[in-house]
């Protein structure tokens, strides 16, 4: 079932962002997610989370500095530094 993205989804990614210390990727990330996951209803680079965000970002965050699909981050040095060695 496709839907377009609400002002609700858009607040509880926000906050979980914020409840759980996160920064949301700056380079407009945040839309395309928000986006991809109300058109196919999961998360959308695993098909097997059916939400977003998802419990498992958390860990992927605490572990690797950023969940599975680079929305959310530990922080803006850890973007930038990955991001410098991509170069």
């Amino acid at each position: 079932m496709k839907q377009k993205p609400t002002n609700h989804k858009r607040r509880l990614i926000l906050d979980f962002a914020r409840d759980n210390n996160l920064v949301i990727h700056p380079g407009g990330g945040y839309e395309y997610y928000i986006n991809a996951f109300c058109k196919g209803g999961y998360c959308p680079c695993a098909k097997e989370r059916l939400s977003c965000p998802c419990p498992e970002s958390i860990e992927e965050v605490r572990n690797d500095g950023w969940c599975k699909c680079h929305l959310f981050w530990r922080d803006l040095d850890t973007f930038k530094e990955s991001h410098v060695l991509e170069k």
